[in-house]
């Protein structure tokens, strides 16, 4: 675990070292807000809601978090420094979680400044708590599954770029899919459905806590985690 930490705090203190988190969060607070308001407005109903901000925050996501893994380890490929990791007691594993729990701390801190718009709400109107729960709880899921799938994504190349737009695809692709389910044939909408990241988003952010939702969300989050760490220990034996 000390190990983690050590990665945790290297990595973490990187993104403030250099302008990538001085940029990237402020322009995803600048589009959750300004879709929110001004092209979908909150507060145009006369309905507290926080469906449009759910809404613009999961597809900024997209953009903000491939941007914050692509140099997780494609940077560290580039510039050789990888190599002096594996000579130091510390497994693959621990560098992956340690790099990837980094992102997750830094989705976590933007997501968090979106906490304005429920606060905001309440003082305006009447707002259903239940919804807002588990709306962010499904952000956060979401949110932790596009840096696992970043996370692995870095490790196939020493590009960010081509990095990015693994990461990117990857997630836009079954995220997507969730809006053009009527497209999918009968046979197999149960399973397009579920492999949807849209779905279970959705479930979350209406106030249903299901436990097939958080193991859907477990699921892919390991997978992308051991694919990273399948990828740099397939890359050491080359």
């Amino acid at each position: 675990m000390n190990n983690v930490l050590t990665i945790f705090r290297r990595e973490f203190s990187g993104y403030f070292d250099s302008p990538l988190a001085y940029i990237v969060v402020p322009v995803f607070l600048v589009l959750v807000g300004g879709f929110s308001l001004y092209f979908q407005d909150i507060l145009a109903s006369g309905v507290a809601s926080m469906r449009p901000v759910f809404f613009w925050s999961a597809v900024f996501f997209l953009l903000l978090i491939p941007a914050v893994t692509m140099r997780l380890f494609a940077e560290e490929r580039r510039t050789g420094s990888i190599e002096m990791l594996s000579t130091l007691p510390i497994t693959d594993a621990e560098v992956v979680l340690g790099k990837f729990l980094a992102a997750l701390a830094l989705m976590t801190g933007a997501l968090l400044l979106t906490l304005t718009y429920p606060f905001t709400l309440a003082q305006l109107s009447d707002i259903d708590l239940g919804p807002v729960a588990g709306g962010y709880l499904g952000l956060f899921l979401l949110g932790a599954s596009f840096t696992a799938i970043g996370t692995a994504a870095s490790t196939m190349t020493r590009n960010q770029v081509v990095a990015f737009l693994i990461a990117l695809v990857i997630c836009l692709v079954p995220f997507a899919s969730g809006y053009a389910l009527e497209q999918v044939p009968a046979a197999l909408l149960p399973m397009v459905q579920y492999l949807s990241f849209e779905y279970h988003f959705n479930n979350l952010s209406r106030g249903v806590i299901d436990s097939r939702n958080l193991l859907f969300y477990g699921s892919v989050i390991a997978l992308f985690l051991h694919l990273a760490v399948f990828s740099l220990e397939r890359r050491r034996l080359e």
